[in-house]
């Protein structure tokens, strides 16, 4: 019987492709909004969960952080 077992040295991930993942929910209790929300920065191409520090590593301190404004939600009261 031969072993099948193969070892495979891939490149570290560049971490190119990284989102921002939002979790948790929204909800009152007694008259106060309580909240579990949490972000998280997400690497579409190697799965990881990361922090700027990792992705500032990956680009050699090459990496540009974009803010995304959040928006509000509006009622129609225009």
């Amino acid at each position: 019987m031969s072993d099948m077992s193969v070892n495979f040295n891939f490149p570290p991930c560049l971490h190119r492709h990284v989102v921002i993942e939002t979790t948790g929910s929204r909800g009152f209790s007694q008259g106060e909004v309580e909240d579990d929300i949490r972000e998280c920065l997400v690497c579409l191409d190697c799965c990881e969960y990361l922090d700027q520090e990792e992705i500032l590593t990956a680009w050699h301190g090459d990496a540009q952080f974009i803010e995304i404004p959040k928006k509000e939600a509006t009622h129609g009261d225009d």
